[in-house]
């Protein structure tokens, strides 16, 4: 009986072998892209225990604005103010990660967890995580400081060298109404989209899109936001220069595709970029 109960268990120990090496349900191995694009969140997570302090860098002023000498005399806006922000991550467990992130745009506090629910393999065609999360505007005279949010975040890898996002995304009392200092919406929808392509190993052409909000009132003009930039992977850094129309980063900014309370225009400019430190495994 004894002998018939190790032979079992052996048997089961073995089949269980053979499945873990089973290279349709092992996940491939993910682009270096860290857990964020350039503003939009990806479907990556970092290795247990590992902590990312991150800082994002947008200048107000557009390299298109005034005459030839105005932009030489400006620096095409990097002499002009910015937006930055500066955050902190964690991943206490595989595939689950909180952050902190707070910007000088309304001293926007940002806190989210993301966990990653399945890993694009062989026998699975994509990857999915969900974040959830909020903000709280702590700058004086605003109303409406608080926001929760909710997204899911799609993801196809093509091989090493591309992969696609869809971030259907849910905010509450986002964006800023100009007049009354008040959120503009309530509720506020919309499906962020992004891409990577590797040109380089370690070296990718990032670019993010923010549909039109559907919406918006018929008083605020906006086209779709978009961004544009590169993004260098060395060791435990990541480093992103880019160019966007909109200096959103917060969930409850971008959503609205507008930002501060002003339209977005696909012809403005701005200068920018993120560095991303990562310590740990």
């Amino acid at each position: 009986m004894t002998k018939r109960i190790f032979l079992t268990i052996a048997a089961l120990a073995i089949a269980a072998g053979a499945l873990a090496q089973d290279t349709k349900y092992t996940p491939i191995d993910p682009i270096p892209l860290g857990d964020a694009l350039l503003s939009l969140p990806t479907s990556h997570i970092p290795s247990t225990g590992t902590w990312e302090i991150k800082f994002t860098h947008r200048f107000n002023q557009s390299i298109d604005q005034g005459n030839a000498s105005d932009r030489i005399h400006s620096l095409f806006g990097l002499d002009s103010n910015a937006d930055v922000g500066i955050g902190l991550s964690f991943a206490p467990r595989r595939d689950l990660q909180f952050s902190f992130v707070r910007s000088n745009v309304n001293d926007d506090i940002e806190l989210a967890a993301k966990y990653v629910v399945v890993q694009q393999a062989k026998s699975l065609p994509f990857s999915a995580a969900v974040r959830v999360g909020g903000d709280v505007r702590t700058e004086k005279g605003l109303g409406d400081r608080n926001s929760v949010f909710g997204q899911v975040i799609l993801s196809h890898q093509f091989g090493r060298k591309a992969e696609i996002f869809a971030i259907p995304t849910y905010v509450t009392d986002a964006g800023r109404d100009p007049v009354s200092n008040a959120a503009l919406f309530k509720h506020a929808f919309n499906v962020p989209l992004g891409g990577a392509i590797m040109i380089r190993p370690a070296l990718s052409i990032v670019g993010e899109i923010i549909p039109k909000n559907r919406d918006l009132p018929d008083t605020i003009r906006a086209d779709l936001g978009w961004a544009l930039g590169l993004k260098r992977a060395i060791g435990g850094h990541y480093f992103e220069i880019l160019l966007t129309n909109s200096n959103a980063t917060q969930v409850d900014q971008y959503v609205t595709s507008t930002y501060q309370g002003t339209g977005l225009s696909r012809g403005d400019l701005h200068l920018g970029f993120n560095i991303e430190r990562r310590f740990g495994k």
